[in-house]
Parts: structure tokens; C-alpha cells; sequence
């Protein structure tokens, strides 16, 4: 009787382990592309809103220009900014990105106004920004204003972006 030796088919343990490595890092890969597409997605709806609340501070202005002559809104920041260090990064071609200070404005719309309009638009820049907050500031040599917000994209619990527009009343 001859014997016959028939050849194994199928997969070996090892060749099976290696294809679940590779695609087990695969989908790592993967999951990490959503997340950042995710990230992505959640940035870019901050910079439309700062967009929007900067072009709505500069509208409400604009609807009182009798606060605006008055020197209502030519300084306008919480503690521990100035409007110098904000219009100086503007003049240097916004180097040194100016920050404006998180201070956690009051909790309604309060005043008349300009007041008002200050009051409201803090108030709505904390609610649709992440530690969102703004500051308005008029270039003394000139007739335009500076609108700025800022807030914390990266979630480090500080204002780490601006966003800001020039513009004359």
C-alpha cells in the first residue's frame, strides 16, 4: 500500500492573527478620520457663530448711532483685556492673535440702549460659544471700530481663538 500525505488546506492560526491585527489598525485609522471629521465639523460651527455675533454687535450699532456718537461703545472689554493690546495685534497684521479675557457676563438682558445691546450680545456670546466673549474697541486716530470674540475651541478652559472685523459705523 502506498501512502498518500495529503496537503493541510485552510489558514494557519498565525495567518488569521495577522489579518485581524491588520485590520483591527484599520479601524483605528478609521475611527480616528471620524473624529477628527467630527472635530472639524464642530470648529467650523464656532467660527460661524463668532462670524454671525460679530456682524450683530456691529448691526446694533449701527441701529443706535446716537450711542455710537455719544462714545457709547468706543471701549468696550471685560477685566483683564485692553483695547490697546487688541487694536495693536490688528495694526501688526494680527500677529500675537489677540485673546479677549473669559469674564462670565450677567445673566439677562439688562439696560437701555447700548447697554442693552452690550449686555445682550455677552450674553448671547457665552451661550452659543464654548466660554464665548467680546470686546468692541475704537481706534482713536480714526473713525472705524474693532469687533473681536473669542472663546475656547480646544475645550482648556481659556479663550484660545478670535475672531474680529473692522469696520465704520
Amino acid at each position: 500500500m502506498k501512502a498518500h500525505i495529503q496537503s493541510c488546506r485552510g489558514f494557519t492560526m498565525m495567518e488569521v492573527l495577522v489579518t485581524i491585527v491588520i485590520v483591527a489598525f484599520g479601524l483605528l485609522g478609521l475611527a480616528s478620520l471620524v473624529l477628527k471629521g467630527l472635530q472639524a465639523g464642530a470648529d467650523s460651527q464656532n467660527r460661524t457663530m463668532a462670524i454671525k455675533q460679530t456682524y450683530d454687535m456691529a448691526d446694533r450699532m449701527r441701529a443706535n448711532m446716537s450711542g455710537v456718537k455719544a462714545g457709547e461703545y468706543n471701549d468696550i472689554h471685560p477685566a483683564g483685556t485692553s483695547c490697546s493690546t487688541l487694536l495693536s495685534a490688528i495694526r501688526t497684521g494680527g500677529s500675537g492673535n489677540p485673546l479677549v479675557s473669559y469674564v462670565a457676563p450677567t445673566t439677562t438682558c439688562t439696560g437701555t440702549g447700548s447697554t442693552y445691546d452690550i449686555n445682550c450680545w455677552q450674553l448671547a456670546n457665552s451661550q452659543q460659544l464654548p466660554k464665548g466673549v467680546g470686546a468692541v474697541c475704537k481706534e482713536a486716530s480714526e473713525k472705524w471700530y474693532a469687533v473681536f470674540i473669542s472663546w475656547d475651541e480646544n475645550r482648556s478652559a481659556a479663550t484660545n481663538k478670535t475672531f474680529w472685523i473692522t469696520f465704520e459705523p
